[in-house]
């Protein structure tokens, strides 16, 4: 969602919507059931449109489109221009997880701004699906899990289930739902110089900086819980087979991390949740899937990821002008319906900038505190301490 400053072209904002929506069959997409889709000609919805008197009007009234969707109802994307005059709208792009992640997010919205542009001079606009459908992509990921090349994959995560248990990985203590869930975030500082004490690492290690972090999370996660083998996920937003990096609707895939008990190093330690990823970003699958196709119990469908870390600041990037004309101003603002996580505990390492932090969300109801900054305290020493 974002305020959009400028002339706005409401009439091509139509087009180019409707443009985005059948150059991308993934957004005429409905699910029959969890293993059958289908795909419509048209487009699903069209772009509603509002007044309003004021901004919190305005916010108020994007409350209505951004209500969760049904998967067994038809369309899985909305989105709506509330206007405040003629130089000021609000507008809200709803899509479900399940067709968007970041790289098929960023290739609607590059779409949409050419498309815009191209209706706001009279140009044409795309009434046709284009090459690399979804569609394609699921018949073929159908057929290579059917072969050679799937058959490698099935031995490689047979055997993580046989080690590690079924995915994802759970928290290694457990502990008792106390009521609703409440999320709480904590937002832990650390010493400027964390970016270049995690770049050292890593370079020293030979592996990578969100390897480094992760590193240090399953090492606190290790000492807090005394757990012989622990776990944590994070999100991969990749292709998985030959010549899809173009398809939209290759939705993000979460990925397990393992850290095995052992005398070692940081470094040591390091370089051993490396040789693990390589592994897995190697034979990464949508392991749900593909363990249906294959008849094997790959993923617990009823467990919380226990840990889920990531490097980076999570930010949607409509850009400066994302409609040629205006200028964009993101509105955050939660909605029911978005994830809570109230199982998971979630570490996010933000290191670029002058006030380095780790931002931790969890709940307060289901993870005790003193438990959450025990693993948080461990992760910090990993990172920052002397003999490293």
């Amino acid at each position: 969602m974002a305020w959009l400053d400028g002339a706005l072209d409401i009439g091509a904002v139509r087009q180019a919507w409707r443009g985005v929506c059948l150059s991308h069959d993934v957004l005429r997409r409905a699910y029959v059931s969890p293993d059958e889709a289908c795909t419509y000609d048209d487009v699903l919805g069209e772009v509603e449109f509002y007044t309003a008197d004021s901004d919190m009007e305005a916010l108020e009234t994007v409350r209505t489109v951004t209500t969760p969707f049904d998967l067994a109802d038809v369309g899985l994307s909305r989105l709506a221009i509330v206007q405040r005059d003629e130089r000021r709208h609000l507008l809200a792009i709803v899509l479900d997880h399940i067709i968007v992640d970041e790289k098929t997010w960023k290739r609607f919205m590059a779409d949409f701004g050419v498309f815009y542009e191209r209706a706001t001079r009279g140009a044409s606009v795309p009434d046709k699906v284009e090459k690399n459908a979804y569609h394609d992509f699921t018949l073929l990921e159908r057929r290579e899990l059917s072969s050679a090349w799937g058959a490698q994959r099935r031995a490689f995560w047979r055997s993580q289930t046989e080690r590690f248990g079924t995915f994802p990985p759970p928290f290694p203590i457990t502990f008792e739902s106390e009521g609703e869930s409440r999320l709480t975030v904590v937002t832990h500082a650390l010493p400027a110089d964390t970016k270049a004490r995690v770049s050292d690492i890593a370079k020293r290690a030979r592996a990578t900086s969100f390897v480094t972090v992760a590193s240090a999370v399953l090492s606190g996660l290790q000492q807090v819980s005394g757990a012989p083998t622990v776990g944590a996920t994070t999100p991969y937003h990749g292709r998985v087979l030959p010549g899809t990096s173009d398809i939209a609707g290759l939705f993000v895939q979460m990925v397990p991390l393992h850290l095995a008990a052992g005398s070692r190093s940081p470094l040591e330690t390091v370089r051993e949740v490396f040789s693990h990823t390589l592994d897995v970003f190697e034979y990464i699958l949508p392991l749900r899937s593909a363990g249906r196709l294959w008849n094997e119990e790959l993923v617990s469908t009823d467990r919380a990821a226990g840990v889920n870390v990531v490097l980076d600041k999570r930010t949607v990037d409509l850009g400066e002008s994302l409609l040629p004309g205006t200028t964009a101003e993101i509105v955050y603002l939660y909605v029911p319906g978005e994830v809570t996580w109230p199982r998971t505990i979630q570490f996010r390492w933000e290191l670029d900038g002058t006030d380095p932090q780790a931002v931790v969300s969890y709940n307060e109801n289901y993870f005790p505190s003193d438990i959450v900054e025990s693993l948080i305290q461990a992760a910090d020493k990993f990172l920052l301490s002397a003999d490293n």
